[in-house]
């Protein structure tokens, strides 16, 4: 027997003689379990004028729309778990009516998760990248215990990309230049199936670009930009990862800052939990020596007013664990030039790196890290990976 789940029409009755706004929604449909992209819909009935129709999905705020047609789209992710649809309509004259609607996970006898793991891995001998590795030559241990690598590729596999660019004050000329000629490389050395997000930050989000396989667009949102204000690192940071999560395949935060944040409201504790959260390799291009960063996180010397020099260091190690532990690496840059060039290596690893799958056995699903060590039987190589992830 199907249970339906009845969407609840709301009536507010209006101050004097006003007629009642009936709020419906119309889509998704009412009994039907609701999975990835859905279109939320609402009627609204009303001698008044609306202001405003307000979409909220799971709890949270979705959209707002101030004209027919009242809708929006929504991504619900492909969990088999129950949603909650919510819309207000707001009117003129400060009254407002509103609907509900549950739609209902898939009933099911036995549902069996399957974790696929993937490890994105680099590889080192004598300071080359070794690129004739075989899948019986690698060990992967979860949680200490022997994995079976059940999927094995390398090569030009696509990838996502957001790449942080510190617009601080302190890259004021030749450094910010240098720092914009460095992303053209990055954005150069994509192929037509990858894609890219350019964010350029301060103290704040001075400019960025949609999601693009094309360069020319990630280009131009190099254009017109100048060095001012504070640095948000933390928060920009978290932003790239968070704007990473409903993006498939394997993705890449490339974020090129000295590492000292003045402005941010985040703290690198938070990013970092986030970071374990993420399946995406960070890559921090580090500046250094001249270009005015600290040569070590015991070097930093600053404090203000609310942070002493030892939140900085601790700041500093913290963001240093969050890229170790992602499997991506720190690149210290200490002269103009060089910049360019570490763009560049970055696009190279990535098109040179081997996909480990697995299936984790025994997990708990208890949210704990779990620790993952890549192995390979050859000699002399050094591996590059994904120390761990956040068992949920």
């Amino acid at each position: 027997m199907r249970l339906l789940a009845v969407p609840l029409v709301h009536l507010a009755l209006l101050a004097g003689s006003s007629p009642p706004v009936e709020v419906t929604i119309t889509s998704p449909p009412a009994g039907y379990a609701a999975f990835g992209q859905v279109t939320v819909a609402a009627e609204v009935k009303t001698g008044e004028p609306i202001r405003r129709v307000v979409f909220f999905v799971d709890g949270r705020q979705a959209g707002v729309v101030a004209a027919r047609p009242f809708s929006i789209v929504a991504n619900l992710g492909q969990d088999n778990v129950e949603h909650r649809f919510r819309v207000v309509a707001h009117l003129a004259s400060g009254a407002s009516g509103e609907a509900t609607l549950v739609t209902p996970r898939i009933a099911v006898d036995q549902e069996v998760r399957f974790d696929l793991q993937q490890l994105y891995v680099s590889t080192r001998k004598a300071g080359e990248r070794v690129l004739d590795l075989k899948r019986e030559e690698f060990e992967v241990l979860d949680g200490g215990e022997d994995q079976e690598i059940t999927a094995f590729a390398r090569g030009d596999i696509p990838f996502t990309a957001v790449v942080l660019l510190d617009s601080s004050l302190s890259m004021q000329g030749e450094r910010l230049t240098a720092a914009l000629s460095g992303a053209q490389a990055f954005i150069a050395g994509m192929r037509p199936l990858d894609e890219g997000k350019l964010v350029v930050y301060c103290d704040h989000t001075i400019k960025t670009t949609p999601f693009t396989s094309v360069p020319d667009v990630l280009v131009a949102g190099l254009g017109g930009i100048t060095a001012h204000g504070g640095t948000a690192l933390s928060d920009h940071l978290y932003l790239a990862l968070k704007l990473l999560e409903e993006r498939q395949g394997r993705r890449v935060v490339v974020v090129l800052s000295d590492g000292i944040d003045s402005h941010s409201a985040l703290s690198m504790p938070e990013v970092l939990f986030k970071a374990r959260q993420s399946q995406a390799l960070i890559y921090w291009i580090r500046l250094q020596d001249e270009l005015g960063g600290p040569n070590t996180d015991d070097e930093v010397s600053l404090f203000s007013a609310w942070r002493d020099k030892e939140w900085y260091r601790e700041h500093l190690r913290l963001l240093r664990r969050g890229v170790e532990e992602s499997g991506g690496t720190i690149t210290s840059v200490r002269k103009l030039d060089e910049i360019r060039p570490a763009f560049h290596g970055i696009v190279e690893e990535l098109r040179e790196q081997y996909v480990l799958g697995y299936y984790p056995k025994d997990l708990q699903h208890d949210g704990r890290w779990r620790k993952v060590k890549v192995k390979v039987g050859r000699s002399g190589v050094r591996l590059l990976a994904r120390e761990g992830y956040l068992d949920f």
